[in-house]
């Protein structure tokens, strides 16, 4: 065992600290595993990881397998990993992350770039959602700077992007945290906006500070 994961039990330890476009990007170990962190945010492999976990275990995926996903902000690749490894879906995936930093660490830390059917868009999302062409069974959205929501999700063309990048049918799962009034604010607005366009939206809220609006 790596003496790093021993010790993480008993206290973090930093394996690999470099800047991204929003601020440092710590890849540590904690608690016997990797995870990847912003300045006051889990990214990857830490509570967003449990949040995602929860949420798809919440959709019951393997029931009704998507055909295909899309991803607006992958981070070190928790989702890829939940939905490849721990649920077996083989269903392509395409992903979009505006960092190149966070691309680069979840392929040497996470093994991101092991995973098959995988594509891999750098770019913003919220110009990426028009710019996709295809539709797809299952998007999830996870798009923040550190603990806010990243600018321009909470405007109405992103959400009709989103719609439109939804298969007839399809589920959508956007990730909101609130942790004070201003991030409140765009939380809800987050919420009446998904619910003027989609016909069915659901609040799912977890053990952490996160809720999950999933649309259909």
């Amino acid at each position: 065992m790596d003496w790093r994961r021993w010790i993480s039990w008993f206290r973090p330890i930093s394996a690999e600290r470099t800047e991204g476009l929003f601020g440092t990007l710590d890849v540590r170990w904690e608690l016997g595993r990797k995870v990847l962190n912003t300045a006051n945010a889990n990214q990857s492999f830490g509570s967003l990881h449990n949040v995602w976990a929860a949420v798809l275990q919440h959709l019951n995926l393997p029931q009704k397998p998507p055909r295909s996903v899309l991803l607006l902000g992958l981070g070190g690749g928790s989702a890829v990993h939940i939905l490849r490894s721990e649920l077996k879906l083989a269903c392509p995936i395409t992903a979009v992350e505006l960092d190149p930093a966070m691309i680069d660490l979840g392929k040497r830390h996470f093994g991101l770039g092991h995973w098959a059917d995988v594509n891999i868009v750098q770019g913003d999302a919220t110009i990426q959602v028009h710019a996709l062409r295809e539709r797809y069974d299952l998007v999830l959205v996870d798009l923040f700077d550190d603990l806010d929501l990243a600018r321009g999700v909470d405007h109405g063309g992103f959400m009709h992007g989103l719609r439109d990048r939804c298969e007839f049918g399809g589920t959508l799962c956007f990730n909101t945290v609130s942790h004070d009034e201003f991030s409140e604010g765009r939380c809800d607005r987050v919420k009446n906006l998904l619910q003027r366009v989609f016909s069915e939206v659901e609040e799912f809220r977890t053990k952490e500070t996160n809720s999950v609006f999933i649309a259909r």
